[in-house]
């Protein structure tokens, strides 16, 4: 066998390799996409859905708490939304309301008004917020949908 027959060879080779690969990969995003939402199996590929460049805005539930204060207790108002480019998750986000409620309560239910009052920035505040929410979201299939908090109101009494 001459050198030139190896490298022939060797290219046939390579392209029935990248050939074979193409069509596995084809393949199997076709079954993928065919097969979708068959017997209630939803697969999602990362690389198959492309976001959105401009995200979108949902506002959550009005959420009044209350914090405890040197001489009473005070109230909370706040409303938030999130910002999202896969608005297809907000309906699966809305049914987590009960698990942003309890973690919002459970952050300040160890603050006081003072602190509350002293609070340098309201984005600091936010940055707080946006924290717990991403940690109560973090074993759930919508933590990565979720691409900021913002706090739209604030009130404190």
């Amino acid at each position: 066998m001459t050198q030139r027959n190896l490298v022939l060879i060797i290219i046939i080779m390579l392209i029935t390799s990248v050939l074979v690969a193409a069509a596995s990969v084809g393949g199997t995003l076709w079954y993928v996409k065919s097969h979708q939402g068959e017997s209630g199996t939803n697969f999602s590929l990362p690389f198959g859905q492309p976001e959105n460049l401009d995200p979108v805005f949902h506002p959550l539930e009005k959420l009044v708490l209350s914090v405890k204060g040197e001489r009473q207790t005070h109230f909370i108002m706040m409303e938030l939304a999130l910002e999202t480019r896969r608005p297809e998750a907000i309906e699966g986000i809305d049914n987590y309301m009960p698990v942003i409620q309890n973690a919002l309560l459970k952050l300040f239910s160890d603050k006081t008004y003072e602190q509350l009052q002293n609070q340098r920035t309201i984005d600091e505040l936010q940055n707080e917020v946006k924290g717990t929410l991403m940690n109560a979201f973090d074993k759930t299939r919508y933590a990565h949908t979720i691409d900021n908090v913002l706090l739209t109101k604030y009130v404190i009494q």
